[in-house]
């Protein structure tokens, strides 16, 4: 087993050289760049660190969106022995400086002028800071700074120099040295910066792997933040160890243009974004005439049970040859939206509604998920492809063992955890046991066929006045199905009974506004509207026909403006902060309860 991401990246430049390794927007067109090409500038930027002074156990951060710079920046300081910082391009400047004074960061590569003004706000408050390195040209030039050319320049001249630098400084490198330390955004207090090394990476990496069965021809689409450890090994290194290329969305915004450009054969996402392929659809498909939906809903019931007598061995003729007229009709058109040669989704972050699995089944795209933290070098658990079981998050992957406590805690424990927070021994113990075994702070349970149910954080756990224990996020996620919600936030600890902050999709909320003559004259004016709020209810009504009573909604609050990461209402991996919103809306949470 090779002891580091670096030389697992050298494999396949070796095997690949002249394959794309990335395809990038330059000038509004896709351009490529080949594994040679990226080695070569890994090995400059290498040297041109180590003429800046900088070296071994050096923490240097990166800050940037996604671009083919940011695996570079990775790789290079990786090759260099020195510590990788990710943070969030989304961030603030305070919270940015909260990372770079806890890290001790000594240099900073940042994407563009936007994240250095923020670098340049708070340089003063962070005394290690010795540079900056701008990816991209900027205005202001200081003597802490190197562009990018004079940085490549002076790495250039130093490996024409010393050439034996940089492969004496990767196999100096140790398998399990700190590498990275990556900052948690936790939904309470400050991040955590978790230290990762290599033998951890390398291990996740080839055991997820081994049950994704990616191949060298596969073109990956990344456009999750590179700062989450999601993107980064899932979206990247993965893709890397097996020669497949990645092409990079030009922002957040484009990815469904980008999509028809870059025609991935697979894509590590949200559930967000596979919920909202399925909303689009279904829209379409209620919005056409009567023969359209007829066609539409018998391919997705044929597709189903083509997919589930597959699964059981039961197929037959009949069968076969409706899912290919659904194929031909339906499915086919859809997956031409898609890019025309989807292989598989792969999802994680939160648990995907059984409504949107299946949709993607019947088309025969079964949705890998997952489930992972930080804390594990990332993942944990796996579905294998083709063995979902809706609800549960996979079986635990190669080589680590998860057990359930008696009051339902997962518990994770092999070589793929970290080897603690930075500077903070005390959290360190609180969260791994004496005998290794990680304290992950969710609840659930195994199925006899080892497979993992998630239900909800330990913490979030909501008991009522009554003494109902209640789990808010299987709540939340049936009303995420609504085509009218976005996102929601369950509430009611020691309360009679539960309400919810809900944040509506303003899009489809406005056109069912329009379409029942309901005038207002802004999105604040329309969430308070009476026939909106009872039309929601009777939404969530509806979601909620099977519940028991006490974990029905009898409250609603509408939120007249999407959360944001730079209000601190929701983390940079889009996970709620449900004490933050608790505390900003506490009047208007107090104010449904008193009216009860």
């Amino acid at each position: 087993m090779e002891k580091s991401v670096v030389h697992l990246l050298l494999n396949s430049i070796q095997n690949y050289p002249d394959k794309d390794v990335f395809r990038y927007k330059k000038e509004g067109r896709y351009q490529g760049m080949t594994y040679r090409e990226f080695g070569e500038k890994i090995e400059i930027l290498t040297h041109a660190l180590k003429v800046a002074n900088l070296g071994s156990g050096d923490r240097i951060a990166i800050l940037s969106y996604n671009r083919p710079e940011w695996p570079l920046c990775d790789f290079a300081i990786f090759s260099l022995r020195g510590i990788s910082v990710p943070i969030y391009h989304t961030l603030p400047p305070d919270q940015i400086r909260y990372i770079l004074k806890d890290a001790g960061a000594h240099a900073i590569f940042v994407e563009d002028q936007l994240q250095y003004d923020k670098i340049r706000q708070i340089r003063s408050d962070c005394p290690d800071l010795q540079y900056v390195f701008p990816m991209t040209g900027i205005s202001t030039q200081t003597e802490e700074m190197l562009s990018w050319e004079q940085l490549l320049a002076l790495g250039e001249e130093s490996r024409q120099n010393t050439p034996e630098f940089y492969r004496g400084s990767i196999d100096k490198i140790k398998s399990t040295e700190t590498c990275s330390i990556v900052y948690t955004s936790g939904t309470t207090g400050n991040p955590k910066g978790v230290m990762l090394h290599h033998r951890g990476f390398v291990l996740d990496i080839i055991n997820s792997e081994s049950v994704f069965g990616i191949l060298p021809e596969d073109i990956f689409l990344s456009f999750l933040p590179l700062s989450h450890l999601y993107e980064r090994l899932g979206g990247h290194w993965c893709p890397l160890y097996r020669g497949a290329t990645i092409g990079y969305a030009g922002d957040i915004t484009t990815v469904i243009d980008d999509i028809q450009q870059v025609r991935p054969t697979v894509m590590v996402s949200v559930p967000r974004l596979y919920e909202k392929i399925n909303s689009v659809v279904m829209d379409q498909v209620e919005s056409g005439s009567t023969l359209k939906k007829k066609i539409f809903y018998w391919a997705l019931k044929n597709g189903q049970q083509y997919q589930q007598r597959k699964r059981n061995e039961t197929l037959n003729g009949w069968i076969t040859a409706k899912n290919k007229l659904a194929e031909k009709l339906v499915f086919s058109k859809i997956k031409q939206k898609l890019g025309g040669r989807f292989r598989f989704p792969i999802s994680g972050g939160a648990p995907l509604s059984t409504e949107t699995l299946k949709f993607f089944e019947a088309m025969g795209l079964y949705i890998i998920e997952g489930y992972g933290m930080t804390e594990t070098h990332l993942i944990i658990t796996l579905t294998p492809p083709g063995s979902t079981k809706y609800g549960s998050c996979g079986k635990p992957i190669p080589d680590v063992e998860v057990k359930i406590t008696e009051d339902g805690e997962i518990l994770v424990r092999g070589e793929t955890i970290m080897a603690g927070y930075y500077k903070d021994p005390g959290q360190t113990a609180e969260i791994i046991d004496p005998d290794g075994w990680l304290h992950t702070g969710d609840v659930g349970y195994l199925d006899e066929d080892n497979f993992l149910y998630i239900t909800d954080r330990k913490k979030n756990i909501i008991v009522t006045a009554g003494g109902k224990n209640v789990a808010p996020a299987p709540i939340e996620n049936s009303l995420k199905l609504s085509k009218y919600i976005d996102d929601a936030c369950v509430i009611g600890d020691r309360r009679k009974f539960i309400s919810v902050i809900i944040i509506p999709n303003y899009e489809t909320m406005m056109r069912w506004a329009t379409d029942n003559n309901i005038s207002y004259s802004g999105q604040e004016e329309l969430v308070k509207h009476p026939e909106v709020g009872r039309m929601m209810m009777e939404e969530i009504e509806r979601l909620q026909a099977e519940a028991a009573r006490y974990e029905k909604i009898k409250k609603v609050i509408l939120l007249a403006e999407p959360l944001t990461v730079e209000n601190g209402e929701i983390t940079p991996s889009l996970k709620i902060r449900r004490n933050v919103l608790e505390e900003k809306f506490r009047k208007d949470i107090d104010q449904l309860y008193d009216e009860e």
